[in-house]
């Protein structure tokens, strides 16, 4: 076994430094990147988008992307607030509308009240009810 030279072996950590210093300063500018992206959720989605990176990291980023992008289908109130109004049985409103016509014909022909399309209860004839 060759031994190395206290020279070549101060070569071999010097490179081995530079290249531990080149991957910091990638990883730096890599890091400042992602703090200056507009929220979490887009870091999580540009590493999840990353192939470089790991398959495990990769799932854990988009685990943690995925509420975000999917939210989860919620009970939503009713948009309407909706009140059921009474029903006018037929034979009343029949009988009503009988004695409003019956009280409309005996009316003198010039009499205004004639052509009025309110009946006795001050409601529209049309949408009694």
């Amino acid at each position: 076994m060759v031994e190395e030279t206290l020279e070549q072996k101060l070569r071999r950590h010097e490179d081995a430094l530079v290249a531990c210093m080149a991957e910091i300063t990638k990883l730096r500018a890599e890091n400042a990147r992602l703090r200056s992206e507009a929220g979490a959720h887009d870091v999580l989605r540009n590493i999840y988008l990353d192939e470089a990176q790991s398959s495990g990291v990769r799932v854990k980023a988009a685990q943690a992307a995925l509420n975000v992008e999917k939210p989860r289908l919620t009970p939503q109130p009713a948009p309407l607030d909706l009140v059921a109004q009474p029903v006018e049985d037929l034979a009343t409103l029949v009988h009503r509308r009988r004695a409003r016509q019956d009280a409309l014909e005996n009316l003198p022909l010039d009499d205004p009240r004639r052509f009025e399309w309110r009946d006795g209860n001050g409601s529209d004839d049309d949408t009694a009810g």
